[in-house]
């Protein structure tokens, strides 16, 4: 918290100027413009690179998995077929395993993914939203 040095109004740390009066936080006016400027929207960077790199790391981990394990089960089938016996059908059930346990990794890496994106989504609404409510306190003052 900060207090304002015009109006003495206590403010959030987030807050650049001053929710009563408009006043930045060391005690200079501030336009739109300015405004505008320092909260801009279209400035907002991701802090979640690394987290989402590493959900499409694991995504794309669990797709080679199902593509492995859909191979040896193919493979299993052919074998069993040709030989004609119980032991070309022993790669039936860790293949399988193999294919759920890849589906479960993408879809946690999809889980990942959409946390993060939807972590920025709001971090990028809130900078759109303190823009417009500083700009309306500071339209309302010039009034």
């Amino acid at each position: 918290m900060w207090k304002c040095k015009k109006c003495g109004e206590e403010n959030e740390d987030s807050f650049d100027s001053c929710e009563s009066c408009g006043v930045n936080r060391d005690g200079t006016e501030s336009g739109i413009e300015d405004i505008a400027k320092s909260n801009s929207p279209l400035d907002y960077t991701s802090t979640a690179g690394t987290s989402r790199m590493i959900a499409s790391l694991v995504s794309f981990l669990g797709w080679v998995i199902v593509a492995i394990s859909v191979l040896i089960l193919l493979f299993s089938l052919v074998g069993s077929l040709k030989e004609n016996s119980g032991l070309a059908l022993m790669g039936l059930f860790p293949s399988l395993a193999g294919i759920i346990s890849g589906l479960l990794l993408v879809m946690s890496g999809q889980l990942t993914r959409a946390l993060v994106d939807t972590a920025d989504n709001t971090g990028q609404m809130l900078a759109i939203m303190k823009t417009k409510r500083e700009m309306k306190l500071l339209s309302a003052k010039n009034v």
